[in-house]
């Protein structure tokens, strides 16, 4: 197991203030990234948790620097934007019911098939670094991943990928 990555079982979803229920999706269906990122929006406008500009900002973002990352046993997106563009800071967790075309991370000429898309949204630069970093290290390890495949409950899966990171809740 990596370094950074905790095994705490009683830890609840509730533990890291920026996972919430209402912004985690499991078997969801989209037909592009485009129409994940709409759908995503409007979630999270509703909620006060973006600016009107988040979307054609995401959307910008991701086509000049592509966020797919190639991970066993699935591949996993971690779209994010400029701080400006977020009012509350937030990580949006949704598994996907079918493998959604994306761009791979440093190399926008690959396409990957991602399993799970993490959207980062935060108000400070260094901490929306920090999370990615640590994000990417959790979803690195398989047995994690293959895990949260698995798990068919919200509350149980938030709960798992809370507990599997060690993310300061100073973000």
């Amino acid at each position: 197991m990596r370094a950074n990555i905790i095994d705490a079982p009683n830890e609840n979803a509730q533990g890291c203030e920026y996972f919430l229920p209402q912004l985690t999706f499991l078997d969801q269906h989209y037909v592009n990234a485009t129409d994940y990122f709409s759908w995503i929006f409007l979630q999270l406008k509703e909620q006060g948790f973006v600016r009107s500009s988040f979307l054609e900002a995401i959307v910008a973002r991701e086509k000049a620097y592509p966020t797919g990352l190639p991970t066993l046993p699935v591949a996993i997106a971690l779209p994010h934007t400029d701080p400006q563009h977020v009012i509350r800071p937030f990580i949006s967790v949704t598994r996907l019911a079918r493998p959604l075309a994306w761009h791979e991370m440093g190399n926008d000429d690959n396409t990957l098939y991602v399993h799970f898309i993490v959207l980062l949204g935060f108000v400070d630069h260094n901490s929306h670094l920090t999370a990615l970093q640590k994000l990417m290290d959790c979803l690195a390890d398989e047995d994690v991943v293959q895990t949260l495949r698995e798990i068919n409950d919200r509350d149980t899966f938030l709960s798992t990928f809370t507990s599997r990171l060690q993310l300061d809740k100073d973000l």
